[in-house]
């Protein structure tokens, strides 16, 4: 291994990659892809020999942790996931064999190795979809299975609210940096007390002709939130049955000022999904649900606690059906929140948007008359705007979407799927 340290470093210290032919820069990005997979899987697989052998004590590291983290150049916190999933790969002969293969990197392998440990008939296939996927969409997937193999969410629950978490720290150049963690219940609840003050920052920041990350608005709405002013000039949420703030303000020397467009159009508060039979009962049984939209199933508990809460709305499946068609093109509040529920994201395959969404009749309210729930979908203004001018169709029931143009001819398909 000494030799071959000794030889990389030649090596690498006689490469030019401006001398690489143009033809041949995409095979260099994937060898030295691999070649860094491959080194960081043997480091992966070795992680736990380091804490075996008490390791550290001869180089004067606190710990194992600390001795990777200080070789590799990484944080503690990502050596202790490297310690894990090593001793973990032991009992993961599949995941063993795609981290020495190179087929997993440090960060797949973590993830897979993760999810194998609660659902290990999952490692086939887990490893063929990080084959294929980005890592954001590779933990999607393993969050789900994990949450769907979870016996006992309740004690889940119980874990991730006595880790709950809120760190903050400055970087060596000034740059201030936050972490936060908690359950997802209580996530969701902080996601929805941004959702509306988002939308009217970036409403707010392209009616100025600026253009930044969607990460920067957050920002700017949860500053926003935490000063108590927001971008529509609202002083914060406006008490029930409070008069609402005229769309027009009075400036020095009798100018008419506009106020800046209220929050319209985004899902602001919590969707839960409930059988109206496991609140009755106390216990969610196999076949029940009792889940956040947009986070995933939840423990009854945190589903009891909320219960109070004014900004939870709840889609109880024995309750009032919202199916009902009505007449009037409007969308009515329970269709709404039978939307919220399904899920806030353009409903055109493979787009991601999830803010400034409109409410689409999918074959249009002129021919029939009335607004089904499930003749209603979310659409992207982007996707919206092809769909009125431009004759785009979108067909199928929800969770089988596809998207065709005017001749018809189809351009994406979602993966076949149950109906929600």
């Amino acid at each position: 291994m000494t030799e071959l340290v000794t030889h990389l470093h030649t090596l690498a210290s006689r490469f030019d990659p401006d001398q690489i032919p143009d033809s041949d820069v995409a095979g260099l990005v994937v060898d030295l892809g691999r070649a860094g997979r491959l080194v960081d899987g043997m480091l992966t697989r070795a992680a736990r020999r380091a804490t075996e052998t008490s390791a550290h004590e001869t180089t004067g590291a606190k710990d194992a942790a600390t001795l990777i983290a200080t070789a590799t150049g990484t944080s503690t916190a990502a050596a202790k996931k490297m310690l894990r999933t090593s001793s973990q790969l032991v009992d993961q002969p599949d995941v063993d064999k795609a981290v020495t293969d190179g087929t997993l990197s440090t960060d797949q392998a973590v993830v897979v190795s993760e999810t194998v440990a609660d659902a290990p008939e999952k490692a086939g296939e887990l490893i063929v979809d990080a084959t294929t996927q980005t890592l954001p969409e590779l933990r999607k997937k393993a969050r789900d299975i994990r949450t769907a193999a979870d016996p006992d969410r309740e004690t889940t629950r119980r874990r991730h609210l006595a880790r709950r978490a809120f760190r903050s720290w400055t970087e060596t150049d000034g740059e201030w940096k936050a972490f936060l963690s908690g359950p997802g219940d209580l996530g969701a609840r902080i996601e929805a007390a941004l959702r509306g003050e988002h939308d009217a920052v970036f409403r707010t920041a392209h009616a100025a002709g600026q253009r930044e990350d969607d990460a920067c608005y957050r920002f700017d709405a949860l500053l926003n939130l935490l000063e108590g002013h927001t971008a529509d000039g609202d002083a914060g949420t406006t008490p029930k049955g409070a008069d609402e703030t005229p769309a027009t303000g009075t400036a020095e020397a009798g100018e008419t000022v506009a106020r800046r467009p209220r929050r319209t159009g985004r899902q602001t508060k919590v969707i839960i999904r409930v059988d109206g039979s496991a609140l009755v009962r106390g216990e969610v049984e196999d076949g029940e649900t009792c889940e956040i939209a947009g986070i995933g199933p939840v423990a009854l508990s945190a589903v009891r606690e909320q219960i109070p809460d004014a900004h939870i709305t709840y889609v109880i499946t024995s309750a009032q059906d919202v199916t009902v068609a009505h007449l009037g093109r409007q969308v009515t509040a329970h269709q709404r929140t039978a939307l919220e529920a399904r899920g806030y994201q353009c409903e055109v395959p493979g787009c991601t948007a999830d803010h400034l969404l409109e409410i689409d009749h999918v074959t249009g309210w002129a021919i029939t008359k009335q607004t089904r729930l499930g003749d209603l979908a979310w659409l992207c203004t982007s996707h919206h705007r092809q769909k009125s001018r431009r004759h785009y169709r979108l067909l199928g029931p929800p969770g089988q979407r596809t998207w065709t143009t005017q001749t018809g001819v189809e351009i994406s398909r979602d993966p076949p799927a149950q109906a929600a």
